[in-house]
């Protein structure tokens, strides 16, 4: 997972053209925790990252990064934000394994 420490990064990602003139990663999550978070240390990572392979993962480490996930309308972790070109998809908040997965593949279908 590429660490995003700041909101202009977060900001980057919502751009379907980079700074670069590249288009942005077409499928992308940003997923918030933190060192101290017992619920987050439950996600099965091996079995989420196998779901789809296409998907650039960012982590967001809330203690780091201490203003996105307020932006982004969540106030709990672990949480995920799904981001398809630039364009929010959809945000869920879980610790259920087999919940986030469903919810990366209805997002990206």
């Amino acid at each position: 997972m590429i660490p995003l420490e700041t909101q202009e990064q977060f900001e980057g990602l919502l751009k379907p053209i980079s700074a670069k003139g590249k288009a942005a990663d077409p499928y992308v999550i940003v997923y918030f925790t933190a060192p101290w978070c017992g619920a987050c240390g439950m996600l099965d990572f091996n079995r989420i990252f196998s779901a789809r392979q296409d998907i650039t993962w960012y982590k967001c480490d809330i203690d780091v990064n201490k203003y996105t996930l307020g932006y982004c309308g969540l106030t709990k972790i672990p949480s995920f934000i799904f981001i398809k070109s630039g364009k929010v998809l959809g945000k869920i908040t879980s610790s259920n394994t087999d919940l986030v997965i469903n919810t990366i593949l209805d997002s990206f279908e």
